[in-house]
């Protein structure tokens, strides 16, 4: 196949050639390998960098990227052929080859990368250790999408690298709808409700909003069944229930924090609490395969469910208090989480073609513990 007609945003670098994992554009569940000969550093135009990928990890935050058309078409960072996308994934790199002024080979980067062995980027706005990919088909995507640190100029702890890749994007989201909720001081709710109470984003978020203006706040999570016992024994919500049993809550002044994404569970929700609901709020997707493309658009009881996008918030934030005042914000948090996280996380580490299978099947198929999570290398064809 030829690989820069098919993406043009892939190229293949290295002994061993490019490899890609690609997946059906509108089935998660087909998917191949694409492979291709590794071509000459010279190949690259002024300006790029080509990069090895070293590890990335893989949650069900990944397959959320790959369903996803709107608000964020997840299939334009990395091009694929007809029918195909390339899952975005959070990881780190080192550069191979380079062709842009102040980036030498050798320098590691974090950030957005395809599930393949390599990556061609055009850094722009190289400020300090951060840059944008420059590249054509990238312009208009959100920026803290198309970022790169390079963390070589950041200090970063190589020991604290896997519990980032895992945690650290998830939790940017919690992060930032937890000082949404605050700033909106909970919408004068008495409780706040979260669905998918198991994942990690969740988890999050109810250790945030514990912690803010809306401590005194009841905090209930919802979760499956199979994950009641796990989510009663991390104690991170005042009471867990089962979805079962979503017509037990009382009608107190509350707020929805709709985590799973699971249309049936929303309007089980609104139609038990309609008239006492505060604010209802879309905010991920976990239960992925429940997605109803219809439901967006459905009338319920109650105030009708806001989708909340993360980058508008990370925007929204940074204007109020300063990026300096974010960073620092953002920070504490993030040490307080990791240090929590890391006493109930176990990370499983893997390389080559039949892992990559392997963990992307399980977790398309929600056979992954609250507990675990997965860090992978695709490696060279």
């Amino acid at each position: 196949m030829d690989i820069e007609s098919a993406a043009p945003a892939l190229a293949p670098c290295g002994d061993g050639g490019f490899s890609g994992f690609r997946v059906g554009r509108h089935d998660l569940g087909r998917w191949s390998w694409e492979r291709a000969p590794a071509p000459e550093a010279s190949d690259l135009a002024a300006g790029e960098i080509l990069v090895t990928a070293d590890k990335f990890a893989f949650t069900a935050n990944n397959i959320t990227y790959g369903r996803l058309d709107e608000p964020m078409p997840f299939a334009r960072f990395f091009p694929a052929a007809d029918g195909w996308q390339y899952i975005p994934v959070w990881g780190f790199a080192t550069v191979t080859a380079s062709r842009a002024a102040g980036i030498g080979v050798g320098a590691r980067i974090y950030g957005f990368l395809p599930m393949a062995s390599h990556l061609r980027l055009r850094p722009d706005h190289l400020r300090g250790s951060r840059f944008v990919d420059g590249a054509a088909h990238r312009q208009g995507l959100p920026p803290t999408y198309n970022e790169y640190v390079l963390t070589d100029r950041t200090g970063q702890d190589e020991a604290d690298e896997d519990l980032h890749l895992v945690l650290r994007p998830l939790f940017s989201l919690s992060f930032f709808c937890a000082a949404f909720l605050a700033q909106e001081g909970g919408f004068g709710a008495r409780r706040i409700i979260i669905s998918s109470a198991s994942s990690k984003t969740a988890l999050g978020l109810a250790l945030l909003v514990k912690r803010s203006t809306l401590g005194a706040c009841e905090l209930v999570g919802l979760t499956s069944a199979g994950h009641v016992g796990f989510v009663r024994r991390h104690g991170a919500y005042d009471a867990v229930l089962p979805y079962a049993e979503i017509a037990t809550l009382s009608p107190v002044p509350t707020v929805y924090v709709d985590i799973a994404g699971n249309a049936a569970v929303r309007r089980a929700v609104h139609h038990r609490l309609g008239p006492v609901l505060r604010h209802s709020a879309r905010v991920g997707f976990t239960h992925w395969e429940t997605l109803d493309d219809r439901a967006g658009a459905e009338l319920l009881p109650g105030p009708q469910p806001t989708l909340f996008f993360t980058a508008d918030h990370i925007v929204a934030r940074r204007r109020q208090w300063g990026a300096d005042g974010l960073k620092s914000r953002l920070a504490d948090a993030w040490q307080a989480f990791a240090a929590e996280a890391a006493c109930w996380l176990t990370i499983d580490k893997a390389a080559g073609h039949a892992a990559v299978e392997r963990v992307y099947r399980a977790v398309l198929d929600g056979r992954v513990p609250p507990d675990k999570a997965h860090i992978l290398s695709v490696g060279a064809a």
